[in-house]
């Protein structure tokens, strides 16, 4: 006989069963919990050079978190943790997810790319406030940034001493400052 099911969690039942266990990190995909791969060096550096670069750039009330959990208004069944994540609304004591966010990055990896592109990214083009989805490169020097235009979505590949044009937060961010102090 198999193992039985996991029953399927909202997101308060999903936060109640993750806090069991504080040395794993999960996120709530379908509603059944996923437990998260520990980042690479590379990983870890990437995502501290992006939140840096785009905290020099933001003007109140804008603020940028890293390792930001996302929901969607619409789905109790989702909660996702973002690399790094912008949200223009003000911080509110005990929120466990981030309110409105207008754009947010994930740090791809050979374990997180397939799931961040192929679950995170259609789930992130659903959240009304998501102006912007940045996804960029541990392998190698290269993001793709998605960019919400009316009711489409328009993708741009950016390699080699490109800069990011980040409209949500209306900067510029160059791939360069990304990737400094990144051994590939």
């Amino acid at each position: 006989m198999g193992e039985p099911a996991l029953k399927s969690m909202t997101i308060d039942e999903f936060i109640v069963w993750a806090e069991k266990d504080p040395e794993v990190k999960y996120e709530l995909v379908h509603g059944h919990p996923r437990a998260m791969s520990g980042g690479s060096e590379a990983h870890s550096q990437i995502g501290t050079n992006i939140a840096f670069e785009i905290r020099t750039r933001l003007r109140p009330p804008c603020r940028v978190l890293n390792e930001a959990s996302i929901t969607r208004d619409d789905r109790d069944d989702r909660y996702y943790v973002a690399d790094v994540a912008v949200t223009c609304s003000p911080p509110e004591p005990g929120r466990r997810f981030i309110k409105s966010p207008v754009l947010i990055v994930e740090v791809l990896s050979d374990s997180t790319a397939n799931h961040d592109r192929g679950t995170k990214v259609p789930d992130y083009m659903q959240i009304p406030s998501v102006q912007e989805i940045l996804l960029v490169d541990s392998r190698e020097a290269r993001a793709q940034l998605w960019r919400r235009d009316g009711r489409r979505w328009i993708v741009e590949d950016f390699t080699g001493d490109a800069s990011l044009p980040l409209m949500s937060i209306d900067a510029e961010l160059p791939l360069s400052a990304i990737y400094e102090g990144v051994a590939f």
